[in-house]
């Protein structure tokens, strides 16, 4: 069994059918592989599920990841003003949203990300480790420059959740603004509208410095 290839199958089948009601034979079917492969590489379909998810993100959010860790460095080696900070925070969703958006099997990986949320499994915790904390303390850690506080600050955090939902809507609620705008599935000229509104969305933020105004 050449083990990618399954796994690449799956997360299309996976949106459309959550993991309790889909059947062995059935993600056997939808992979491509032998049933009794199932259990024997995977350890029965939630290994298989997990392993799905594990797969996605070795081979997907290297960029995002990479990213991060090269804002959090420079971060560390180096204070960022809170203009640098919040274009940095601009690059960093906008990659977001290049991932979530624009790659088809990334959408597929959105929308189980979205109902990991709402009905975790123990994929969640590889999920949350893979790459949700990494964002999330990044947007932190650089919210907490451009509003004068620590990327601790609970207020910090809760903002940081905020945005990254501005990001999520998108995919989430991606049906609800296609009609409201009659847009016809982001295409360039319609991600770059909505870039350009995260964009003046984020640019608020420097008014909000500290709390105090």
């Amino acid at each position: 069994m050449h083990e990618p290839d399954s796994l690449r199958r799956l997360p299309k089948f996976l949106v459309l059918n959550n993991l309790e009601g889909a059947t062995t034979r059935q993600l056997a079917e939808r992979a491509r592989v032998n049933q009794a492969a199932i259990p024997y590489y995977f350890g029965g379909k939630e290994g298989l599920y997990t392993a799905t998810i594990e797969h996605f993100f070795a081979v997907h959010t290297r960029k995002i990841l990479a990213l991060a860790a090269s804002i959090e460095a420079q971060s560390n080696s180096q204070p960022l003003s809170p203009t640098e900070a919040l274009e940095r925070l601009k690059s960093l969703l906008d990659h977001l949203l290049e991932i979530l958006l624009r790659q088809q099997a990334s959408r597929s990986f959105g929308r189980i990300i979205i109902r990991e949320q709402m009905q975790p499994t123990k994929a969640f915790d590889v999920i949350y480790e893979g790459v949700i904390r990494h964002v999330h303390e990044t947007i932190s850690s650089l919210l907490g420059i451009v509003l004068g506080r620590e990327p601790t600050d609970r207020t910090v955090i809760l903002r940081a959740q905020m945005i990254l939902g501005q990001v999520l809507i998108f995919l989430s609620g991606r049906e609800a603004i296609r009609r409201r705008l009659g847009l016809t599935g982001y295409t360039e000229e319609e991600f770059a509208e909505i870039k350009a509104a995260l964009h003046e969305q984020l640019d608020l933020l420097q008014r909000k410095r500290g709390g105090k105004r």
